[in-house]
């Protein structure tokens, strides 16, 4: 298709997960991609691990990497690279999360076939690996959808970028930036791999804080209805309640219909992602 594809990373102190996550960015089946990264001046080995990626890699000249001197988010991060990034497709990823091999191929194949329908982005379904419990639940959005996964998601490379005033500033980007421009779907395959780590320290985990400020934002960006009333309290109490009874919900609840794995069930179905999880 020979499309390049910008895939953008921010990192900070990712030095446990950032060689999976790069080799599951660098093993796409499709070829024609750059990996651009900026560190957020992380105080441990990730940019040593990035750079032994870059200089011993046999696909390490596709890896660009700059680095911060002082720390400013993630979002600004991405605003940066977006400035840099020279594809006509960019990939958003996280640090740590990973991808299944053909998630680029199938993603640019969608956007080129629907050139004229549109879509200015499509995601995939995907995993949530909640490392503390070793299982996998798979989080499926309808074809047609306003937000995907920002860790699966792609867009056309038209000058967007990230309105950091929003607290929940991928939701905003995604509902109220790309929106405005185009349809968003979600290929239907699972492809992508969202990390829930063992320690809680996931961006997720902090990006709703409870304030007149975020709630008005959280309206701006959702609307006034009853599922987004059902989300905002999922926000609200899902910060305040205990971790058992959050489980309970989820499994018998919110997703008890959800395909699930076991780590073990996992790796057996899905052989080739043993060198990212």
């Amino acid at each position: 298709m020979n499309k390049l594809v910008s895939i953008l990373l921010a990192t900070y102190n990712a030095e446990k997960y950032i060689k999976k996550t790069l080799y599951s960015c660098l093993n796409q089946s499709y070829k024609d991609i750059e990996i651009l990264i900026v560190d957020d001046n992380s105080q441990d080995n990730t940019v040593k691990i990035i750079e032994g990626i870059q200089n011993g890699s046999k696909n390490g000249s596709k890896i660009k990497l700059f680095k911060n001197k002082k720390n400013i988010g993630p979002y600004n991060n991405l605003n940066f690279l977006l400035k840099k990034a020279q594809g006509e497709y960019i990939a958003i990823q996280d640090h740590d999360d990973v991808w299944f091999s053909e998630k680029i191929e199938k993603q640019v194949e969608f956007l080129e076939k629907n050139k004229n329908k549109g879509f200015i982005a499509c995601g995939t379904n995907t995993f949530y690996y909640y490392e503390d419990r070793k299982l996998f639940i798979l989080n499926k959005k309808p074809f047609l959808t306003d937000f995907v996964d920002h860790t699966s998601l792609m867009f056309r490379n038209r000058g967007f970028k990230y309105n950091t005033d929003y607290l929940l500033t991928d939701e905003y980007f995604e509902k109220k930036v790309l929106a405005k421009e185009g349809s968003i779907a979600c290929i239907q395959d699972a492809l992508t791999v969202h990390r829930i780590k063992s320690d809680g320290t996931n961006l997720s985990n902090s990006r709703f804080r409870i304030s007149l400020k975020s709630i008005k934002d959280f309206f701006v960006v959702n609307g006034f209805s009853f599922g987004s009333l059902s989300y905002l309290l999922y926000l609200v109490i899902g910060r305040h309640i205990p971790g058992k009874l959050i489980w309970f919900i989820r499994l018998h609840l919110t997703q008890r219909k959800n395909l699930k794995f076991y780590l073990n069930d996992f790796l057996l179905r899905y052989q080739k992602m043993k060198r990212y999880i």
